[in-house]
């Protein structure tokens, strides 16, 4: 029986010796386990502050900008009603301008001009009639006449279109032809 003893004293003595060591380990592995969890704790609540702190310096950023827009809309607001005040002033000139009176001149003189080429094709056209062998110049004059009335037609429609401020309207008035015969 002594030699059983012998062994279960050997047992005791090898188990109270792992037991420390497991033990040990145990408490090791618990440490480092808070240790790990504090850590990460820090850092996850560290990193939340610089975000934070981010956040409000981005925040204050944008409020100096959100300001300096504020202040230039004031300041464009500012200048759109002196140009609004400089727009009425022009608008009184203008209506009292003699401008208008220009451009009836003007359109005035255009439909005078129309006039006299007309009655000079009319003229060149009997004058052909009378004078044997014009069919050449005739034909020359006319075209030339025929040009000049189209020029004073469209510088009269621009003079129009200025009076009104309308866009001119398509005219159906063909230059007036005379009877040519050919001699």
């Amino acid at each position: 029986m002594a030699k059983l003893t012998d062994e279960n004293e050997a047992l005791d003595v090898s188990a109270k010796k792992k037991k420390p060591i497991a033990l040990i380990i145990g408490f090791a592995v618990c440490f480092l386990l808070s240790v790990g969890a504090s850590a990460g704790i820090t850092f996850w609540l560290t990193s939340s502050q610089n975000n934070s702190q981010q956040l409000t310096t981005l925040q204050s950023q944008l409020d100096t900008q959100l300001s300096a827009m504020r202040q230039s809309i004031e300041q464009q607001n500012t200048t759109l009603s002196a140009m609004r005040g400089e727009n009425e002033t022009l608008r009184t000139y203008l209506r009292h301008s003699s401008a208008d009176s220009i451009k009836n001149i003007m359109i005035n003189q255009e439909e005078n001009i129309q006039a006299y080429l007309s009655v000079m094709r009319q003229a060149i056209g009997d004058l052909a009639e009378i004078v044997p062998r014009s069919t050449e110049w005739e034909t020359t004059y006319q075209y030339q006449m025929d040009l000049a009335l189209k020029s004073s037609m469209e510088r009269a429609s621009l003079l129009r279109l200025l009076k009104t401020g309308e866009p001119p309207k398509p005219s159906d008035a063909v230059p007036a032809q005379s009877p040519s015969t050919n001699n």
